[in-house]
């Protein structure tokens, strides 16, 4: 039995991480909680059965006092490095929220450690292994579509979510998220779009700005990624359409054309050798899962077997390096080189 802690109780523990890790009760318990609002900490405490005495306002104390064998660190963004090098040093194997960090020198340490320590560590690009993005590799993968050559993924919301606890603004401050929405909400768009194109990025430009928040950090990213094999991702992500946005994601390939929806057809294929829109089955997950429990069950396979992480950090080092290129871009108005995976 793995035994598990976790450091940072807001609304992404509450509604995922948490829930996720209890359905693992018979491969992994839960036994303690850091988070610096004591109110979290005793909500979360109560839901996952985690008794008072191991529940800390202090991450680091959490750190020396447990012998933990897993620590999922759901902070803010610009924490990553430290309490994942310090959940290594303690011994533990850990699962990062998205994005790995804000750095690529802090990503660097963090493999460093983690080569040193012997411990695992995973991030978690969990829409890798949601039902409808495993439905739309399948088809890809069976060559349905021919090769894909264009990306097309649009994210615009009226505002960022608000977190719960101490911090509840972190996701608008500049050093607390590394950015806006491109790092927040566009780092799922870019290594999505990787795994479909499957390729990695060489080139990237952007145009970003903030037009209608009063926030320190982008309101608005539009993002062009050359991928090496010739392919296009073009995404569009932003907190800046008040009144909602339309999402748009296609994959669009030299035979035919995948789209996700909603409802009873999440996923949609064209092929050109039939003139005809399909619907492959999908398995049923729940409404907030993402992939999240797979990405979660993977992990602890790796852990129990010796086996390979879910997602490197290798793979979320080549993700963050686009999204810090698309800043780069964005100021400098420049096209620029992203640093090989």
């Amino acid at each position: 039995m793995l035994k598990a802690g976790i450091i940072g109780c807001g609304g992404i523990t509450e509604r995922r991480h948490g829930p996720m890790l209890a359905r693992l009760n018979d491969r992994v318990t839960v036994v303690a909680l850091a988070d610096l609002a004591q109110e979290r900490l005793d909500l979360m405490g109560g839901k996952l059965g985690v008794v008072s005495e191991n529940l800390y306002t202090d991450w680091e104390e959490m750190l020396a006092k447990e012998d933990l064998d897993l620590v999922h660190i759901c902070t803010p963004h610009h924490l990553h490095e430290p309490q994942a090098i310090a959940a290594m040093e303690a011994g533990a194997h850990v699962f990062l929220e998205k994005p790995i960090a804000t750095r690529l020198e802090e990503v660097d340490r963090m493999i460093a450690v983690s080569e040193r320590t012997g411990r695992k560590m995973t991030v978690g690009h969990n829409q890798l292994f949601s039902a409808a993005h495993r439905a739309a590799m399948e088809q890809i993968q069976a060559g349905a579509i021919g090769s894909v050559f264009l990306v097309r993924t649009e994210g615009l919301s009226g505002s960022h979510v608000v977190g719960r606890g101490v911090s509840q603004q972190w996701r608008t401050q500049a050093k607390a998220g590394g950015g806006g929405p491109l790092i927040d909400n566009g780092y799922h768009q870019v290594y999505t779009a990787l795994n479909y194109v499957g390729s990695p990025a060489v080139r990237v430009y952007a145009r970003i700005g903030r037009y209608v928040q009063d926030i320190e950090v982008e309101d608005t990213a539009l993002v062009l990624i050359e991928h090496a094999n010739g392919a296009t991702t073009s995404l569009q992500v932003g907190w800046s359409a008040l009144a909602g946005g339309t999402s748009v994601n296609e994959i669009i390939g030299t035979e035919g054309q995948i789209r996700f929806g909603g409802g009873e057809a999440p996923v949609a294929v064209w092929r050109k050798a039939t003139g005809e829109w399909t619907h492959p089955s999908v398995d049923t997950e729940g409404p907030d899962e993402l992939g999240l429990p797979v990405a979660v069950r993977c992990f602890v396979e790796a852990i129990e077997n010796d086996g390979k992480v879910p997602v490197s950090a290798a793979e979320g080092r080549h993700v963050l390096a686009i999204v810090l290129g698309a800043y780069q871009s964005g100021q400098s108005g420049e096209v620029v080189e992203v640093d090989k995976p």
